[in-house]
């Protein structure tokens, strides 16, 4: 039987920390699924941008997202549910129908046991929603060339912050906690593109996380209750 990295969000005394905890130890189970099964895949966004602003978590951030090329997705789509702990969940299409986010973000991996309670948007919400790790899955780009873009940039966002070919035709380690995770040999100038001056912190009422139910989870059928977990 496997060994996967232990739940210690009960070691923590902020919400924050134990949503991080938690986060962190899916991108561990992630990392280690991926390198058994030779899947490339690179941390992405605000994840990749903690790696190498803050060696970790951008100190207000709750969630993670990772990236990777639709030929990787296939074989990760084809393994990861046999793969991953019974406390985890691979949402998307398929496996959870009322998951309406499809059109962004084709994949989550979900945290069985918490509840984002902040999505106010959606009260009548049906789908899973425990913390989360978003993968965003990049094809050969069809309007900027030289490009590949996930489904967020072709048709909600109007920058142009897609990963060149050169960017991504490696992946380098960064430190990220106490662990090393593979970001794109282009992070520099991707992060720019997406962020600016990545390097200046924003405003400080700006970095205020939503609380997350760490210990409660949501109405999903595939949840588990914490407190009868052993």
């Amino acid at each position: 039987m496997k060994q996967y990295p232990p739940d210690l969000r009960e070691n923590y005394d902020t919400n924050i920390e134990q949503v991080q905890s938690v986060v962190y130890r899916m991108l561990q189970i992630i990392d280690s699924i991926c390198e058994e099964f030779d899947i490339n895949y690179w941390l992405d966004y605000g994840t990749l941008l903690g790696a190498v602003r803050h060696h970790g978590f951008i100190p207000w951030d709750f969630e993670a997202d990772i990236g990777m090329l639709r030929s990787d997705y296939i074989v990760f789509k084809e393994i990861i549910e046999k793969e991953l702990p019974e406390d985890l969940f691979f949402q998307c299409e398929e496996t959870d129908p009322e998951y309406i986010f499809f059109p962004v973000v084709e994949a989550k991996i979900r945290d069985k046991y918490s509840n984002y309670i902040h999505d106010l948007n959606h009260p009548d919400r049906k789908w899973h929603n425990g913390i989360q790790v978003d993968i965003f899955v990049y094809d050969i780009d069809n309007k900027f060339e030289n490009c590949i873009s996930n489904a967020f940039e072709r048709n909600f966002s109007k920058s142009k912050i897609h990963l060149l070919f050169e960017e991504i035709g490696y992946t380098e380690k960064q430190q990220f906690n106490d662990h090393q995770f593979p970001i794109p040999i282009g992070y520099d100038q991707y992060l720019q593109r997406n962020y600016g001056d990545y390097k200046i912190l924003p405003p400080i009422e700006e970095r205020n996380p939503p609380y997350v139910e760490v210990f409660t989870p949501c109405n999903h059928p595939e949840t588990l209750d914490w407190y009868n977990k052993l």
